[in-house]
């Protein structure tokens, strides 16, 4: 196989797809990237001209990446390049004309300029099958729109967790809404937006690391990111870029159960005061040298404030926030990164939120000043905004410390 790239094109197709290679995997294979020139059939359908293109894989049994290039064929060929190396390399390599040349022995020659390098490759068909790209549902949504929603919830999703569906997000389409949930028992985070009603419904699990990584490809712009959804697996495709994963097929939890529609004490305040208190306070409470794991913030909450503390082996710190507050008093403690995570993924055009309180042993809910669905508020029907706000709908809740 002989073929000749742009370098600048090529980064772009192989540094997203090099990341899943890199995963140690006991086949060899699976450590590297397929590459196709031009596609090969075999290998599953290409959509457009393929006389001048190049398929590049990626694939670790659990998710994978598939893209395309624009190139050069001069010898057609289909082979396994280790993704690693070939990305070092590139990189490397002077701006301009990037040639892969690979010769019968399993020898790669990839030169540009006045500089070459050599390494071994695999035979293409040693790659393991991949999914087919087909599914009978299919969703559009801009990227940024998307982005955002994942990044206002992943805090909230499990890691290892023995419940194998909470290490995902839940993601439905019903009724006019689209909805990611996560929760690792400890905190839950819920976001909506509105969606069109003519559509099938949805209901499925997606691995949060999975969803981790597809945020740092998608664009904060306008374009649009479609949702294919197969029979085992999620395929999410952005210009010549699909990203896929198989879903976590176990039945969610139903979190509406646990959310609560009513509080004893109410708190509407400014989200980046807290924020900026409650990271002040992390100085003290996450005192790491200090020996101190339990990382505890306590709330004294009354009045027309809340008194925010934190004690530590290394020292103290108090500060408090004003508020307007209804109902009863309460003295609460939480972990602080618990809090942090929800405080930080508000978005930047709530400048208002409402804190609900249900004494001092029961979860805690942050949400917009007026309120979510989530909780039992049409938010169409509440009042107009201040210049420059924008609806929101979201809810975090989180469990108090008990000690």
């Amino acid at each position: 196989m002989k073929v000749t790239f742009d370098k600048s094109e090529l980064i772009s197709a192989i540094a997203p797809a090099a990341g899943i290679s890199q995963i140690k995997n006991t086949i060899q294979t699976i450590e590297g990237l397929l590459f196709e020139c031009p596609p090969d059939p075999k290998m599953g359908d290409f959509d457009g001209d393929t006389a001048n293109m190049c398929r590049i894989s990626a694939f670790d049994l659990e998710k994978g990446l598939r893209t395309s290039v624009e190139c050069t064929i001069y010898t057609e060929g289909k082979y396994v390049i280790s993704g690693s190396k070939i990305l070092q390399i590139v990189r490397a390599l002077p701006d301009g004309e990037i040639t892969i040349d690979i010769d019968s022995s399993m020898r790669a020659t990839i030169s540009g300029g006045n500089s070459s390098f050599e390494i071994s490759v695999s035979p293409g068909a040693d790659f393991p099958t991949m999914p087919m790209f087909k599914g009978d549902r299919r969703y559009k949504i801009p990227q940024y729109q998307l982005r955002r929603m994942i990044n206002e919830t992943i805090f909230a999703a499990a890691v290892n967790e023995q419940r194998v569906a909470l290490n995902g997000e839940l993601l439905t389409i019903k009724d006019g809404k689209m909805t990611l949930v996560a929760c690792d028992s400890n905190r839950l985070s819920c976001i909506s937006c509105d969606y069109a009603e003519d559509v099938p419904e949805c209901e499925i699990i997606i691995p949060g690391k999975f969803l981790s990584e597809l945020t740092r490809m998608l664009k904060d712009s306008e374009d649009e990111v479609e949702m294919i959804i197969g029979n085992k697996h999620i395929i999410f495709k952005m210009e010549q870029i699909y990203f896929f994963c198989r879903m976590i097929e176990s039945k969610y939890i139903d979190y509406t159960r646990v959310i609560p529609r009513s509080f004893a004490t109410v708190a509407y305040l400014d989200p980046a005061e807290l924020r900026g208190a409650i990271e002040r306070a992390s100085i003290i409470s996450e005192d790491k040298l200090g020996g101190n794991s339990k990382a505890q913030v306590k709330f004294a909450v009354g009045g027309n404030k809340i008194d925010i503390s934190a004690v530590s082996t290394s020292g103290s710190v108090f500060e408090s926030v004003g508020a307007a507050i209804t109902g009863d008093d309460v003295n609460i403690g939480f972990n602080c990164r618990y809090l942090f995570d929800a405080l930080r993924a508000i978005p930047d055009s709530v400048n208002r939120i409402r804190i609900g309180f249900n004494g001092s042993f029961n979860g805690v809910s942050i949400e917009p000043s007026y309120g979510s669905d989530f909780s039992g508020v049409d938010i169409n029907t509440t009042p107009e905004l201040a210049e420059g706000e924008e609806k929101e709908n979201f809810l975090h809740l989180f469990m108090p410390r008990r000690r």
